[in-house]
């Protein structure tokens, strides 16, 4: 280890990067779906042994922030997120479309609660493929979720409070294109909450809003759900290869980009 959240962390077989700055070294990590990493496949594969099928459908995503908080499927596999192989998808999860309802929900009685008055940031790398209807990227029912409605717009729900939205008129999301999502709330019982984009060969930690009004909303938000609302509600057409949550800690902008770096410094 060469100082506090820097060293060297293993990518895939012997490959290593260095001076990278770990998620777990920040402060109130409740989690951490990696790509690649802790997956297991409805026939037995296992993304850590190397043996996921293409199309495989998903049982479960270890969570790697160490709180057991981990993404399960459905029961029904036509209703589990699949393993891609190609070389653009490997090592995410793909949510097929929106009449699929597939859906993951955290392991029951470890959901997420931010409690009201409370800073947190959610992280998620993510290729939403198409946006004729809406989708969420997470959530816990209909009015507490993270929605993107086009690909210019998305709508955040707190507590059924109304919506916090965030829209570009310019500005879009590409449907073949990865993007780091990153939603932040700041400053306790103000509630300011910022919506930044990066990625994509376009954006540079894009502050994904055209008026310059200030975004609040201070109020308690579950998260059940990963890549949907709700059980079948809004399900993502695309793919997720990494989710992060932090309950408790506002990333500064040093810190969202040492994120950036360690998300886009992983082999997939």
């Amino acid at each position: 280890m060469l100082g506090l959240g820097v060293g060297f962390y293993k990518l895939a077989g012997n490959d290593y990067i260095s001076g990278l700055v770990a998620p777990s070294t920040i402060p109130n990590l409740h989690l951490w779906l990696k790509a690649n990493k802790g997956i297991v496949g409805e026939s037995g594969g296992d993304s850590d042994a190397g043996t996921m099928a293409d199309g495989e459908d998903i049982t479960s995503w270890a969570d790697q922030s160490g709180r057991g908080r981990h993404a399960l499927g459905d029961d029904t596999d036509s209703k589990k997120p699949h393993w891609e192989t190609d070389a653009a998808d490997f090592g995410g999860l793909r949510w097929p479309d929106d009449t699929a309802d597939t859906h993951m929900d955290l392991t029951p009685e470890k959901d997420i609660k931010i409690l009201a008055n409370t800073d947190f940031t959610i992280m998620m790398r993510v290729k939403l493929s198409d946006f004729t209807t809406d989708m969420a990227l997470l959530g816990s029912a209909a009015q507490d979720i993270v929605k993107w409605t086009t690909n210019k717009r998305v709508a955040i729900l707190i507590a059924g409070a109304g919506a916090t939205v965030f829209e570009e008129s310019s500005a879009s999301i590409a449907t073949d294109k990865y993007y780091i999502h990153t939603i932040t709330r700041t400053d306790g019982s103000t509630g300011n909450i910022t919506y930044h984009v990066h990625g994509g060969d376009s954006y540079d930690d894009k502050f994904w809003n055209d008026d310059s009004s200030t975004r609040r909303d201070s109020d308690e938000f579950d998260i059940t759900n990963i890549g949907c609302g709700a059980d079948g509600v809004l399900p993502v057409e695309g793919v997720i290869k990494d989710v992060l949550i932090w309950n408790g800690t506002a990333l500064s902008d040093a810190q969202r980009s040492d994120m950036y770096a360690y998300i886009l410094g992983q082999q997939y």
